[in-house]
């Protein structure tokens, strides 16, 4: 072999084991493999580890077993409706309106034969069907007249006929689920599940007349009795077992509550009956106007187991005090605004003194009751509103640190609940 060839063999040979990463007989030491975590968000992460084994431990801020990196923030509430099954930690829920298990539907009721309006037209009535052992016969106000000047059709200071303001199905009444007794979707409400028979008043004389009375402006069907005592007889014949029956209305609609009261406390023996009266405690009869012959009082009374009451000169403590005595097992109270506009209005067309503090007329009324001996509660708010049993203020109002819709429930419940009078009534 020639010189040049072993010369060109050598750097071959030398260049191959080069390549091949091998410098004679000598290896190149590797890195030793370690084992651990690996993860950054871990508490036991280590930067020097190569492999990670599993050992992995991670914060779990809550103590609720479940590591901060696993935690699924969500509605955990089954009833909402943006549960999430998946979540760890409680989110905001969102849940349905609430509903009464009985719905807020009314039938309407349209007797025939005697019942009508002041002006003829039809009467009708509303029930809402709902637990039958518990019963809320509610009177509607809408002032009254007993004179040419009130009693006139136009103009007038009475209701002449049952209208669509009148249903409480419809969006246009105030009964409509609008606020107060009548919001049967409120869970608050105390009467959520309760019947209802709902008397319309279209007939100027608180929902007690039995006459056909000439006016001015025309004759005026003072039909209030047969209506009320209709509706009443629907009532006996659909929910003979109420164990509970509470008996209430709103400004004229309170006047006859306390003589349902009693005759209620009747036909209902063992009943729990309790009386309520919305807006009309400083009322007064003065004599001025013979209310018996206007109205027909002497025939439709007389179907009252209320004896000696003079509706001409009486106050709103009168019919109270009668009920109270012929069965002292029913319950009372009442509410009124310090200043009620609507009632010192009346009082005016009663040729009462208007110079009379009407705050001071509910106090002298709610004292005459107490003096005879009857458990008996009010509440005064302040100010010149007019009525609470079907207005939005029946959750929201506070007086003098009591909240009218806890003090109101209670007495539903079957308390006798503390006087309430606001101090600063301006």
């Amino acid at each position: 072999m020639s010189p040049r060839l072993k010369k060109n063999l050598a750097i071959i040979l030398t260049l191959s084991m080069l390549l091949s990463g091998c410098t004679g007989s000598e290896e190149i030491n590797q890195p030793a493999e370690i084992y651990g975590c690996i993860d950054e968000a871990a508490t036991n992460y280590d930067v020097t580890v190569t492999n990670d084994d599993g050992s992995c431990e991670y914060p779990d801020s809550d103590g609720d077993g479940v590591f901060d990196k696993d935690e699924i923030l969500g509605c955990m509430s089954a009833e909402a409706t943006n549960y999430n099954p998946d979540a760890t930690d409680e989110d905001e829920c969102i849940f349905p309106p609430w509903e009464s298990s009985y719905g807020i539907e009314w039938s309407q009721q349209n007797p025939e034969e005697d019942c009508h309006c002041s002006d003829g037209s039809n009467f009708s009535f509303w029930v809402r069907d709902a637990d039958p052992s518990q019963v809320v016969l509610y009177f509607q106000g809408g002032g009254a007249c007993w004179n040419d000047y009130s009693c006139q059709f136009e103009g007038g200071t009475f209701k002449t006929t049952v209208g669509e303001w009148d249903n409480p199905s419809t969006a246009s009444s105030i009964y409509s689920n609008n606020g107060g007794i009548f919001n049967f979707n409120n869970e608050n409400n105390p009467f959520a599940d309760w019947t209802f028979v709902f008397i319309p008043y279209c007939t100027g004389d608180v929902l007690l007349g039995a006459s056909e009375t000439d006016y001015e402006d025309g004759t005026v069907r003072h039909n209030g009795h047969v209506n009320s005592q209709t509706a009443y007889a629907y009532m006996l014949e659909n929910y003979p077992l109420a164990a509970q029956v509470f008996i209430t209305g709103s400004s004229a609609g309170s006047i006859p509550s306390p003589f349902y009261g009693a005759l209620v406390s009747d036909d209902y023996p063992d009943a729990s009956v309790a009386v309520f009266n919305d807006g009309s405690a400083g009322l007064v009869s003065n004599n001025t106007y013979d209310l018996y012959e206007l109205w027909g009082l002497n025939e439709s009374l007389a179907d009252f187991p209320i004896d000696g009451l003079d509706f001409n000169q009486m106050t709103s403590a009168d019919p109270v005090i009668r009920a109270w005595v012929h069965d002292n097992d029913i319950r009372f109270a009442r509410f009124d605004d310090a200043y009620d506009q609507t009632m010192r209005f009346f009082n005016a067309l009663l040729e009462n003194d208007v110079s009379l503090d009407y705050k001071e007329l509910v106090i002298e009324s709610d004292t005459k009751i107490e003096e005879a001996g009857i458990p008996y509660s009010g509440y005064i708010a302040p100010g010149q509103a007019h009525t609470i049993l079907t207005s939005e203020r029946f959750y929201t109002l506070e007086v003098e640190g009591v909240l009218f819709l806890e003090w109101f429930t209670s007495f539903v419940e079957g308390s006798q609940p503390e006087n309430v009078y606001c101090v600063q009534c301006g």
